[in-house]
């Protein structure tokens, strides 16, 4: 994804193709740069998560090749900001596989699957699947709000807590004039974008995230974060629910 500036909207990851260094593709296991060996995560729990960065790295949590986006999943470095991903490292690329999935999670609760347009679909990647994985075992956790089965309600306010989780979404939904059932598709996005007076493109990116930030008072940055979502949350509860 572009950051935050002019361009169109895009997603959070590149637009899924395979890697290609020095006119090769990236070897799974290795990756020959500057004069040394870069591993790979052998190893490492096979989840949908590691089936998505085969699609969109192979494999390789710490690549830089210097097209602006890092680390196994591909993040743009406003995104990988936005989400929190700065707490562990500066870019994607330097820090651990569980903590790129961790910064993914949060991404995958704003956009989507889509955020990975071409990879989440070869990998199987959806939000319930997604969010089940505990990143630093690679096993299902216990559910929890975001990873409940959407709800069909919205009855009462949101808890504004900077979770965009299912009640958040379709409180969006309700927003648009759509039918509420807690995971935003591209005719929700859409009715999102003209609530917000973004190009009805149904993807959610910078410009989307921007209009919406100005919509609700949140800074404007063009990165969805915790902090969008919270001042979100607020203008849904004081105007739509």
């Amino acid at each position: 994804m572009f950051s935050t500036n002019d361009f169109p909207d895009q997603p959070v990851s590149r637009r899924g193709r395979r890697l290609r260094i020095a006119g090769g593709a990236v070897v799974a296991g290795s990756l020959v740069a500057g004069g040394f060996v870069v591993a790979s995560t052998a190893g490492a729990a096979d989840t949908v998560w590691d089936r998505v960065a085969t699609c969109e790295s192979t494999n390789n949590w710490s690549i830089n090749t210097g097209n602006g986006y890092y680390g196994g999943l591909q993040f743009s470095f406003q995104t990988w900001k936005g989400f929190g991903g700065q707490k562990y490292a500066y870019t994607a690329d330097r820090a651990s596989r569980a903590q790129q999935i961790e910064i993914a999670q949060e991404v995958l609760k704003v956009q989507g699957p889509g955020a990975w347009p071409v990879c989440s679909v070869r990998a199987g990647l959806t939000v319930a699947n997604g969010l089940a994985v505990d990143p630093y075992t690679g096993t299902e956790r216990p559910s929890r709000d975001t990873t409940r089965p959407p709800v069909t309600s919205t009855d009462g306010k949101l808890v504004v807590d900077g979770v965009q989780g299912p009640k958040t979404n379709a409180g969006i939904e309700k927003w648009g004039g759509r039918p509420m059932n807690g995971y935003l598709d591209s005719a929700d996005k859409r009715a999102l974008q003209r609530r917000v007076g973004a190009s009805p493109d149904g993807i959610i990116g910078p410009m989307t995230t921007k209009a919406l930030q100005r919509k609700v008072g949140a800074d404007v940055d063009g990165a969805w974060g915790p902090q969008t979502t919270t001042r979100l949350q607020t203008y849904l509860n004081n105007n739509v629910l």
